[in-house]
């Protein structure tokens, strides 16, 4: 029995020891963690210092004076250019004289009896392109047209005549007669007779033309836009 009690009093030694131990080494390991913390801030203050002291100022970069810009050149002055003159308008001559002539009933009659022509077709136009409508006599041997075959058009002839007394007369009643000049109107029979304008003549010469016709009452048969 003292023998065990011996060896429980051993043991609890050596479990005393061994806390002690534990103790010291735990506040060695803090003493120790302290120093290393009082270290490191010092090295931060050092280094900061130092930076401080190391980082060479940044010289000062004298702000560039700003250039005063010399003024461009003015351009030029252009020449004022003259406002355009608005083109005036051309002054229109008024017909006075553009009516149906009053015809007799002998008149009347024969205008009655004019026969309408039919519309003298050449041969094969609707086959050719390079053909012009412009009338030519079929001449073929064998050309049904020419032998006035029925359905193959018209081909003029004497009996689509009109009586000489109406031949020639417009549906006013007029003979027209074409005019270039005002000293032409003088030749006409304002009764029987009316005045065509040439179409190559400008306004200014049948603005005269107009006056001159409408002192002399003649009919103009060809009145333009604005001149009745």
């Amino acid at each position: 029995m003292a023998e065990e009690k011996k060896v429980r009093k051993v043991k609890e030694k050596v479990r005393e020891g061994s806390k002690k131990s534990k103790k010291v080494d735990d506040e060695e390991k803090k003493k120790a963690g302290e120093k290393a913390i009082e270290k490191g801030k010092k090295k931060t203050t050092k280094e900061k210092t130092v930076k401080k002291k190391v980082t060479p100022e940044k010289p000062k970069v004298e702000k560039k004076k700003k250039v005063e810009e010399k003024p461009k050149e003015e351009a030029k002055e252009k020449p004022k250019e003259e406002p355009k003159e608005e083109p005036k308008e051309k002054s229109i001559e008024k017909i006075k004289f553009f009516k149906e002539k009053k015809l007799s009933k002998d008149e009347e009659e024969l205008i009655a009896k004019r026969k309408k022509k039919p519309r003298f077709i050449r041969q094969e136009l609707y086959k050719l392109k390079r053909l012009k409508d412009k009338w030519r006599r079929p001449r073929g041997i064998d050309s049904k047209k020419h032998e006035g075959k029925r359905g193959k058009g018209k081909l003029p002839g004497i009996g689509y005549k009109n009586p000489e007394s109406v031949r020639g007369i417009n549906p006013l009643g007029y003979y027209p007669v074409l005019i270039h000049n005002t000293d032409e109107l003088k030749n006409l029979n304002p009764k029987k007779e009316a005045a065509i304008i040439s179409s190559s003549i400008g306004r200014r010469k049948r603005n005269e033309i107009i006056k001159s016709a409408n002192k002399l009452r003649i009919t103009i048969l060809n009145p333009r836009k604005g001149e009745i």
